[in-house]
């Protein structure tokens, strides 16, 4: 069913107790900080809200055509402290203070500490030890600091305004294996960021996914807290379940969803995007037998930019894009370096120390 009778779908109706917001486009809005919101209803008129990150229009246009109130929504359950996934929090719990927040205990100080989520997502002490950063590093030490004399580009103000960084509260805090009002039972799966978790209702083998997501851009791993062997992990665990019959949709943080139709396959898919990133940097270190993360990243930074040709081409990105093209490469920058960790785990490269500094080669 859809929820709008606009060309643009804002809500679709799972079933009946489950309502889809969807995220916003990147090419309509420029906004990178949204994510697929959903609403469970627990009561005759109180729900769950589990990623509050859709925008806020959609969030206000999909309560008033449910005929649901702000004083309806009990609970906010987070999947993980990214910002895309808790950008409206704060707006929830201003339209209703009695809402209680929930989230793992070892994401919970990336959402309540706004410097401790930057950390997740860069490498501080080398982007300030690198004068290619600078105009970065203003920016994020403006946004910590509100500090008026500290002058910021346009292009850093657009994505802090887009991240909106700033302190949320966290009410409460869920294990592994708890079950919360909604019959969802907490199943931990990190490797996107320590504390990400999946909530799974049993009855009707839905599992809210969080950013395993499945869509076409490929697994996220590019923060300093990701650890690919257990997104890897927590992605085969899922396919399990599958397999199973325990799990026939997902129910994910982007992309187009409700997912039902070859979870194998799709998961499979997803999982062998990180597989390939490991080969194309193992396939670098065979051509030139040993790279700095840097070199490596000119490289691989090549192939990253591929994935948002079709944003580029399209009028106001371009610009957009072209300006803030520093962070995409601190962040394919950890992306490489949480691949050379797993490689190194699994003895396929070796790291070595020189004056120039760390440096991979093939065992």
């Amino acid at each position: 069913m859809f929820g709008s009778t606009s060309k643009r779908q804002i809500f679709t109706r799972v079933n009946d107790e489950i309502i889809l917001i969807h995220q916003d486009s990147l090419t309509s809005s420029s906004n990178f900080n949204s994510c697929n919101c959903y609403l469970v209803k627990i009561g005759d008129k109180e729900y769950v809200v589990i990623d509050p990150g859709c925008s806020r229009s959609k969030l206000n246009k999909t309560l008033r055509q449910n005929g649901i109130e702000y004083s309806n929504l009990k609970y906010a359950y987070i999947t993980h402290g990214h910002s895309d996934h808790v950008v409206m929090l704060n707006y929830i719990q201003e339209k209703n203070p009695n809402i209680e927040s929930y989230i793992h205990e070892l994401d919970r100080e990336y959402v309540v500490n706004p410097m401790a989520y930057i950390s997740t997502l860069f490498d501080v002490n080398y982007m300030e030890n690198n004068k290619k950063y600078n105009d970065f590093m203003d920016a994020i030490n403006y946004y910590m600091t509100r500090d008026s004399t500290i002058k910021v580009k346009d292009s850093f103000k657009m994505v802090f305004d887009t991240w909106d960084l700033k302190e949320r509260k966290i009410d409460h805090t869920f294990k592994d294996g708890d079950f919360l009002p909604g019959d969802l039972k907490v199943i931990l799966a990190p490797g996107h960021t320590p504390g990400m978790c999946l909530f799974f209702n049993e009855r009707d083998k839905i599992l809210f996914s969080a950013d395993i997501h499945l869509s076409s851009v490929g697994a996220n791993y590019n923060g300093t807290t990701a650890n690919l062997c257990d997104f890897k992990n927590s992605i085969t665990m899922i396919n399990k379940m599958v397999d199973n019959g325990i799990v026939n949709m997902l129910l994910s943080g982007h992309g187009k969803n409700p997912i039902k139709e070859n979870l194998n396959g799709r998961l499979s898919k997803f999982y062998d995007s990180i597989a390939d990133k490991e080969e194309q940097i193992l396939g670098l270190l065979r051509d030139k037998n040993e790279m700095t993360i840097e070199e490596i990243t000119e490289e691989t930074y090549k192939i990253y930019m591929k994935r948002f040709d079709r944003y580029l081409d399209t009028g106001h990105m371009q610009t957009y894009f072209q300006e803030t093209i520093i962070i995409a490469e601190a962040s394919e920058l950890i992306s490489n370096l949480n691949v050379l960790k797993e490689l190194e785990r699994l003895n396929k490269v070796k790291k070595e120390t020189s004056e120039i500094g760390e440096k991979w080669a093939i065992n």
